[in-house]
């Protein structure tokens, strides 16, 4: 049996990734600060660790995003 690949809701889309960016750019913001002003070096390690990380997210959102929007360019053009 085939199985049908379902997007997730627009318009849970479009709230949910706002929220997303945010957050994951709140905590990028707070490592790099963390990484400028402490003179611990477990902090910084820890702090350089979560920045990749967390950098990684935001750009896994961003990916599904357009894809997202790839796929919804490509269905409208289709029912045409």
């Amino acid at each position: 049996m085939k199985q049908k690949h379902t997007q997730p809701n627009s318009k849970l889309f479009k709230t949910m990734l706002p929220i997303t960016v945010l957050l994951h750019l709140f905590f990028i913001g707070l490592s790099i600060h963390n990484i400028l002003t402490k003179a611990d070096l477990v902090a910084t390690c820890l702090s350089i660790f979560s920045l990749m990380i967390f950098t990684s997210m935001l750009t896994l959102v961003a990916h599904t995003y357009m894809n997202y929007k790839r796929q919804n360019k490509s269905q409208k053009e289709n029912l045409k």
